[in-house]
């Protein structure tokens, strides 16, 4: 073993660090890598609007039971009617709030969307708006604001410190549609018990006067306890007032009631249901992608976009599998939020998403049988604006379904077509569209009837009220009325033939039998009924419950390995009562359609273009066209004047009409025998080609010249004959006396005064005449190509007749 020296090995560490350094060096002139960017990152899911919309944090908190308060039906003594222009813009009217302070006329609400349409519109978001009314020390004035995301109210009126009338925020370009409202109160006093009027709803009738209460969130409650959304309120009701609605003699109806505030400088919110917005959906997809194990069972992808810019997202699960196993599994289809007030829908909706992308026994199973189609808001823009029931385009988009226009209801065009192409790929087990009921308790639903086989259609509600105890059955109603033919229910079920199409109603309420009997629906009891929508599909496909149940099961709920279909099906057939049809069915739920508050067509022109114009097309190449492309262009091109066929079509050249296909000319061209030139002046390629049936043809290398004259199909040929096929070279003929002469009086003259020059040919091995090529000119430098495949074959032989 060698001896380094303590100089050799200072020398080595020196060297060794100098390489580092310079290693070190080579990285300033290398650029960083570009980083990648994350598959769940969209830049598109930020909510676009016209309006200026405020920047509102998701509010959170634990959530509670409550119990419903007592009937109110109760008439009230109203004074003279007064006009609806007057309570707004009166002399006496102490606005202090106005949503659209620009807006000339007193809630109006319209949006031009052939700005929209043509790309024009630009959108805006700020997270800083100052407010309308700004009080002064002292002043215990209430504020209001609504100018947030899926925020609904229009104006509210001072009437005196402990009483607001206020009026809902019309759906945009429309004359009405209201029922939701969600707007936020600061500048509170506590203690102080306010009065509140809504002054322009446009129902009979309302949950309220059944007992539902308001819905309301405190800020610093919130921070104390952490509750979240709660009811409260009293001395709720709702009447008919006596403001007459703008061109009508009907009056509005008014929801009054109090609420007394606990603290002061407080904020408060009021909301007529759960609110579920735009962004909260895109959080709440956001953060499923995030997940690696949600991220190998879901897909997420944009459907199409909304008038308004906003993403139509589209959910695909499944279980991973061999491609053709993939194929065979049936397909479900899930929809949500076609109409933006009905909150309920979204929250059954999250339920279902949570439970599929789950990591239970029952996904797993549900997962590997079908493939889900989920479109969790089918009406983003209405969510955003905070309107009740329509779009941007003012119209109910569950009602666009038997003809969708893609301009207009882009997310119902898409939907349709999708659902279409889904029902041709695999079969369909379900379609459910999830819906609020306004007037209405219970979960229930809407399907369709099959006159020789009602139990179809009635398996699968019966199949869920056996596993869910706030689904009631005896409220499912099965008409298919013809007011509601272009809804998704009844449309799809005529186009592609699938029994379990259903409406999914949750009431905004709450259930009125078994356990929660007399309580308000929570968002925990609605996820609970998007998950129990996904059960029923174990029942009802036939499909091996696993051997765990979920647990602690409901009480009066079953474990869902007791039932069979086949079993429900019998018990169905058994009790004819199972089959009867609901009377009490009620018009005014999702389904409903209140014509009267669409704009009229007047109006409507001036709001968006009812036949939209198409888009310039660009400038066709002027192609060359010969005469035989000028005929086939004729014959495809409609006409519908006399004078447009003169300017376009070509004129006969002999009797000036028309020259359509099929046109007799009244002076026919009369047919000279042709004319044929001198051999020293003849010319190759002016002469036609014909093949062996007498047809013009273009290919020189395996086919024959002949003069026209020559009658092909006359040639009589024999199998295995020696035949002399004789070509002509005639002189030209200057006169018809010569023709005559030469031909006789007949065209068939055997006559023939011209020396003619033949060639021979040999036949030896073919008995198919069609194979036979016709005639031989005897100068074999003039067709240099002449027989050339042909005398590859050993069926030809050729020889001089003249020189036998």
């Amino acid at each position: 073993m060698t001896n380094v020296s303590s100089d050799e090995s200072s020398a080595h560490t020196e060297l060794s660090k100098s390489r580092a350094i310079e290693d070190h060096e080579l990285y300033r002139f290398i650029p960083p890598p570009i980083p990648l960017i994350p598959k769940n990152k969209y830049t598109d899911d930020i909510p676009r609007s016209y309006f200026l919309m405020l920047y509102l944090k998701r509010l959170y908190g634990i959530e509670k039971e409550y119990y419903t308060g007592e009937d109110n039906n109760k008439a009230l003594n109203l004074g003279p009617e007064i006009s609806f222009f007057s309570l707004c813009e009166g002399k006496n009217s102490n606005v202090v709030y106005r949503r659209d302070s620009n807006s000339p006329p007193y809630n109006s609400n319209l949006l031009d969307l052939r700005k929209f349409l043509q790309g024009t519109m630009k959108t805006e978001n700020r997270d800083q708006i100052l407010p309308y009314y700004t009080p002064l020390p002292g002043d215990k004035t209430l504020v209001f604001e609504s100018r947030f995301e899926s925020g609904n109210l229009s104006m509210a009126i001072k009437a005196s410190n402990e009483e607001y009338n206020l009026v809902l925020q019309n759906d945009i370009n429309s004359k009405g549609n209201t029922q939701w409202f969600y707007f936020q109160i600061k500048n509170t006093t506590a203690g102080l018990d306010a009065r509140f009027n809504i002054v322009n709803f446009t129902k009979r009738d309302s949950l309220y006067n059944f007992g539902m209460k308001i819905l309301i969130f405190s800020e610093i409650e919130n921070e104390k306890s952490e509750l979240g959304w709660f009811r409260g309120g009293h001395n709720i009701s709702y009447y008919q007032n006596n403001i007459r609605r703008p061109g009508n003699s009907k009056c509005f109806y008014s929801l009054s009631f109090n609420y007394k505030f606990e603290y002061s400088e407080d904020t408060i919110y009021f909301a007529y249901c759960f609110p579920y917005t735009y962004s909260d959906l895109m959080q709440d997809l956001t953060i499923l992608e995030s997940n690696s194990y949600i991220a190998t069972i879901m897909n997420r992808k944009t459907l199409c976009y909304s008038i308004g810019g906003n993403r139509c997202d589209l959910l695909t699960i499944t279980a991973q599998g061999d491609p053709e196993e993939i194929k065979k599994r049936k397909g479900v289809i899930l929809t949500a939020r076609v109409h933006p007030g009905e909150t309920v829908g979204s929250w059954m909706m999250k339920g279902a998403i949570e439970f599929l992308t789950g990591k239970s026994k029952e996904a797993e199973t549900l997962r590997k049988a079908y493939v889900f189609k989920i479109i969790p808001m089918l009406n983003p823009d209405g969510v955003i604006y905070g309107n009740y029931r329509c779009g941007l385009a003012g119209v109910d988009l569950n009602r666009r379904w038997k003809n969708p226009n893609k301009n207009l209801h882009p997310t119902i065009f898409a939907s349709k077509r999708l659902i279409k192409s889904f029902a041709k790929e695999r079969k369909i087990e379900l379609i459910c569209d999830m819906h609020g009921h306004s007037r209405r308790k219970n979960i229930f639903a809407y399907g369709c009837s099959i006159t020789d086989s009602p139990e179809l259609t009635r398996v699968f509600p019966y199949i869920l009220s056996k596993i869910s105890p706030i689904f009631a059955y005896h409220y499912c109603s099965f008409k298919m009325q013809k007011s509601k033919e272009s809804t998704l229910r009844i449309t799809v079920f005529r186009e592609i033939n699938c029994a379990y199409i259903y409406t999914l109603e949750a009431s905004f309420c709450g259930p009125d039998f078994g356990k929660y009997l007399g309580l308000h629906h929570t968002s925990q009891h609605l996820k609970d009924m998007g998950k129990q929508v996904c059960l029923a599909l174990i029942v009802n496909g036939d499909l091996e419950s696993p051997s765990e149940e979920p647990q602690p099961l409901p009480e009066g709920v079953s474990p869902i390995s007791m039932f069979s279909k086949k079993g429900i099906l019998d018990e169905l057939r058994s009790n004819k009562e199972l089959l009867q049809d609901n009377d009490n069915d009620s018009s005014s739920g999702s389904e409903s359609d209140p014509s009267e508050d669409n704009l009229d067509p007047e109006e409507v022109t001036n709001v968006y273009p009812i036949t939209l114009t198409p888009k310039p097309k660009a400038e066709e190449k002027k192609i060359p066209v010969n005469r035989s492309n000028k005929k086939r262009a004729e014959s495809n091109r409609s006409l519908t004047s006399q004078k447009e066929r003169s300017k376009i079509l070509i004129k006969c050249k002999l009797c000036g009409e028309p020259d359509l296909p099929g046109h007799n000319c009244q002076k026919p061209k009369p047919k000279l025998r042709p004319i044929m030139k001198p051999q020293n002046s003849f010319t190759y390629s002016s002469q036609p080609y014909y093949n062996a049936a007498g047809k013009k043809v273009r290919d020189q290398a395996t086919q024959t010249i002949v003069s026209d004259w020559v009658d092909v199909k006359n040639v009589n040929l024999k199998e295995n004959e020696k035949k002399t096929i004789q070509l002509s070279q005639t002189p030209l003929v200057k006169s018809t006396e010569e023709q005559k002469g030469l031909y006789g009086d007949s065209r068939n003259s055997s006559i023939s005064p011209v020396k003619k020059e033949t060639r021979t040919a040999y036949r030896t091995n073919s008995s198919d005449e069609s194979s036979i090529i016709g005639k031989f000119w005897k100068n074999d430098k003039a067709f240099p190509n002449l027989g050339r495949n042909s005398r590859q074959s050993s069926a030809w032989k050729y020889s001089d007749a003249s020189k036998k």
